[in-house]
Order: C-alpha cells, then structure tokens, then sequence
C-alpha cells in the first residue's frame, strides 16, 4: 500500500557540532537546497531539532525530490515521511501504527529484524518515546512477524513527534554528508583529464569550498585542444554545487617553445609541473582563491614522490591541498564511480602530463629547478599562458 510522502525528513550531522556558527551553516544548507528544488514546488522547509522538513506541494515528487537533496552537501540523509496530524491520533496510535505497518511491508526487503525509533519534538505529547516505539513496534510485529531488536536492527521504523503532526518514515537515503556549499572558501582545483583530480575537487567541494578549475591543454586554443571532456567532468561536478563552476582553459605552448634545448627530458614532467603549479596560483589569486587543489597521491607516479612534490614548488605563496595524498588507485577509482565522474574519466584525451618524458628525475632538488625556472624565463612563459587564457562558466546538465 502506497502512502503520499509530502514531507522529506533531511538529517544533517557536523553542522550540529558548530556551536555558536551553526545558525549560519543551517541557513546557507537551506538556501542551498531550495537551488537544489528550484523545479519543484516547495511550499516550506522548516527546521525541527537537527532536522530539516521539507513541505512539497505534490507529493508524488518525494522521491525525485530527495534524489536531488541527495547531491546537496552537509545533508548526512533523508527519507520520505508520511504525516499524521495530530488531530486524527487516539491513544492507541492508531493510525500511526496503520501506516508503519504498512510502511514495513512495503520496506522491509529481506530483513529479518526490526526496530522502532521515536524522537519526540514536541515534550507535551502524553506518551513518552519508548511507550510509542512499544505500541507501534507492538503492531509492526503482529502485521509482518518481524521480531524486534534493539542494537544494529536490520530494518528500522522512524516515528517523530512534531506540535502539529506525527512523521512516519522508513526509508532513508544516505547522502554525502559534509558542510554546504559556500561555507569552505575559493580554490583552484588544477583538473587534468584523468581520475585523480576531479575526486580531489569533489572532496574539497564536500568542505564546502567553491572551486575554480584551471585545467592546461594542448594547441594555441581551446578549439585545437578539443576539450569536450574536460567540460564534460566540470559539468559533472557543478552538479553538485548550487551555481555554475568556471573552468580558466590554459594554453601550455608558452611553455613548451622555451623547454625546447633548455629542460633536459628527465627535468622536463617536474619543471611543467611547477609552470603549472605557478601559472594556477597567479590565476587563483586574481580570482580570490585561497588555495590551490592537485589530484596527487604520494608515490603514485614518478612526478609524485615526496621530493618532487617538494620541490616543484618552494615558492608558491598559496598552500596546496592534495586530498588523494594518503589514497591509492582503487580507493580513489571507487570514490569516482560512486561521484558519477569514472566514466568520463577513462575517456580518450590527450593531456598535457600524459605526453612529458616516461622517465622523470625522482628526487628534484628545488634549487635545481630555480636554476632552470631562470634558464627557462619561466615568468615569460606564465605571462603568456595568462595572455592567451580562455574561461567560462559551466552549468550542470
């Protein structure tokens, strides 16, 4: 039997740990989430405890409605409720009962156990929270022949007592947790064609950072470079945040045409990397960034050992965040199928890094690379790739 869900119950978690800032962590995942329900009609979003109750004016869109809730970081999860307005509540919940046992049939699945949970908002109701969850539990039993138990249950009830209405609810989707959007800060996430570096930006999105995404591409012009790719994974990404991303498009020509006689193929991967790291910074600062983002993890490739890493940039006046530094290949795969952006990913694409010499030096000296940088003119070359820079914002599909 089904019931119509008007109301979705979105539980958030580490917002609830930010004491006197709370208030307006709570505001700015709200805002974000009426973004989110643009398209649907929302007639409230109320705040109840560590709870947030969203009001749909057509109950059939709960389901579409969560899955857009879902993508909405600093929800931890949520569930389509059914209410039951006080007024229609005897002292045998009897209606309340109806519709959990109906709920537990219709959810139960292959579970072989069950449990009630009641929260009570609203102290004045007569019956205390375990007297509710023993006479709803009571009847869930009788109608399915679950048994109850109380610690790790396979399949669990949810009953919260609110002023005006009673929440039935069983079903709950987990979300990704994390703090909303806007909260974290500007970035400039450096976004190759690969695996790594669209996880490393999804993360510090789950930080609530905003990312500006500065990615470096063959040829003099985006055109030449084909980068419908590249756009394709920014736009995976702007899926999770309330406003469209800029991606800055970065010609590497500049550089290649003064590498040319100057960087020794075994030097080559490590000083592109640090006219990378160098060009992204001044990009990151003209836009109000506060940090740059890499996709590295420790000892994955040759470029990414812990001398390199140190040494290609001893100069960068903004910190580098390198989310992926302690993951391997397959924690970060499975993070990037589970975002969405696997896929795309693994795509054909010529990119810049995949096209530098196989056999990079291993422990780069940065006094070395210094030395080089002024050979090279690097300052030039960064002056250039700025010049001929291309940006636009990316919507999500």
């Amino acid at each position: 039997m089904d019931f119509a869900t008007p109301i979705i119950a979105v539980h958030y978690a580490e917002i609830a740990l930010k004491g006197k800032n709370r208030p307006s962590f709570q505001r700015r995942l709200i805002n974000n989430m009426r973004v989110a329900l643009a398209d649907e009609q929302v007639r409230a979003i109320d705040h109840v405890e560590s709870r947030l109750l969203v009001h749909l004016d057509d109950p059939g869109r709960a389901e579409a409605a969560a899955q857009k809730l879902r993508r909405v970081f600093g929800i931890q999860w949520l569930s389509p409720a059914v209410p039951v307005p006080r007024a229609e509540v005897d002292e045998q919940l009897t209606r309340v009962c109806e519709i959990a046992c109906a709920l537990a049939e219709q959810d139960r699945g292959d579970a072989r156990n069950f449990k009630v949970e009641t929260r009570r908002s609203d102290r004045s109701f007569p019956l205390v929270s375990p007297e509710i969850s023993a006479i709803v539990g009571g009847a869930v039993h009788e109608r399915t022949g679950l048994p109850g138990r109380m610690s790790n249950p396979d399949f669990k009830v949810n009953v919260l007592v609110l002023k005006d209405t009673i929440l039935v609810f069983t079903r709950r989707t987990t979300a990704f947790g994390g703090l909303p959007a806007g909260t974290g800060g500007r970035v400039a996430v450096l976004l190759s064609g690969g695996i790594d570096s669209p996880v490393a930006a999804w993360m510090m999105m789950r930080r609530g950072c905003r990312p500006d995404f500065v990615h470096f591409h063959t040829g003099r012009s985006p055109a030449e470079a084909d980068l419908d790719k590249i756009h394709r994974l920014v736009e995976i990404l702007a899926g999770y945040s309330p406003r469209g991303l800029t991606l800055h498009q970065i010609p590497v020509v500049p550089y290649e045409e003064r590498a040319i006689g100057v960087i020794r193929d075994s030097y080559d991967m490590v000083m592109f990397r640090r006219f990378m790291f160098r060009t992204a910074e001044r990009i990151a600062r003209a836009n109000s960034c506060l940090a740059l983002v890499a996709g590295d993890s420790l000892g994955q490739v040759a470029s990414q050992t812990l001398y390199n890493l140190a040494a290609i940039g001893p100069d960068l006046r903004l910190p580098v965040f390198r989310p992926l530094i302690g993951m391997d290949k397959t924690e970060i795969t499975r993070l990037s199928r589970t975002i969405g952006a696997f896929e795309t990913s693994i795509l054909p694409y010529r990119d810049c890094c995949s096209i530098r010499s196989p056999r990079p030096v291993l422990n780069a000296r940065s006094g070395d690379l210094l030395r080089l940088s002024t050979e090279l003119d690097l300052e030039a070359a960064i002056d250039e790739a700025r010049a001929g820079a291309t940006q636009q914002v990316i919507e999500a599909r």
